[in-house]
């Protein structure tokens, strides 16, 4: 199993920690690793088309880069707006 994974919640596309965290349902809140806790909707469940309608959460991606070992050039500073 993949260590992060993504999920929509709460009108972002945050990721989580599979190998600490269940996999996310409908009302249940999870924490990202972005550090916020997130509840996801119903209608935040990817369908079969497979297509996310929400923005990245850039903490989020950014906390990924550094927990899975990027190197540096490849972790860029959070945007102003994150």
């Amino acid at each position: 199993m993949e260590r992060f994974r993504w999920q929509q919640a709460e009108g972002r596309r945050h990721a989580y920690n599979a190998w600490k965290t269940a996999t996310p349902h409908p009302g249940i809140a999870f924490e990202a690793l972005c550090g916020a806790e997130v509840i996801p909707r119903e209608h935040d469940f990817v369908e079969l088309s497979g297509w996310w309608h929400d923005p990245t959460c850039w903490a989020c991606d950014r906390e990924w880069r550094v927990r899975a070992g990027f190197p540096a050039h490849d972790i860029p500073p959070l945007p102003e707006n994150a």
